[in-house]
């Protein structure tokens, strides 16, 4: 009869850590950190674009950019870019590369406009920790644009990113 007990013990605790994604970010927690419907507003999917960053959450990130997303930079007088899948890719390995990232903008982005397409320009800092390696802090400027759709799940998506120094 004990040992029944020890095995039904044992199963039930086995049955509650299996239950639990220990690899998923408890949003929960932080009140209010993620919500699916903050992409109703430029405001909330910029929210959800910070989290995607704290939470290295790759899946919230990819949700936020529109299928036709392009990001734009320039590198020593050289422009480049790459589409959403790229970008996806790239920032997983960003993601996995750091033990810690703190994103912040320094703009009060819209809630909602009248137009398809909205640009947003923005100054921004942005944090890399990385355990025993120390930390890394980059300030710079982007320009964000955002298209408005008429599905009421989905209300903007990113379409275009490009980093300005």
């Amino acid at each position: 009869m004990k040992n029944k007990f020890r095995f039904i013990l044992f199963f039930m605790l086995t049955m509650l850590f299996v239950s639990c994604n220990v690899f998923s970010p408890d949003y929960e927690i932080f009140e209010n950190a993620y919500s699916p419907d903050n992409n109703k507003t430029i405001e909330g999917l910029m929210k959800n674009f910070v989290y995607s960053y704290t939470f290295k959450d790759s899946f919230l990130y990819e949700e936020i950019l529109d299928d036709d997303f392009v990001f734009q930079y320039e590198s020593e007088g050289v422009f480049g870019s790459w589409t959403k899948n790229e970008d996806v890719i790239i920032t997983k390995r960003m993601f996995r590369s750091f033990t810690k990232i703190d994103l912040v903008f320094n703009t009060d982005f819209p809630q909602h406009t009248s137009i398809q397409d909205t640009t947003v320009f923005t100054s921004f800092r942005i944090t890399f920790y990385s355990g025993d390696e120390g930390v890394m802090s980059l300030t710079g400027y982007s320009k964000f644009m955002f298209r408005k759709y008429s599905d009421p799940e989905t209300s903007y998506k990113m379409i275009f990113w490009e980093d300005l120094k």
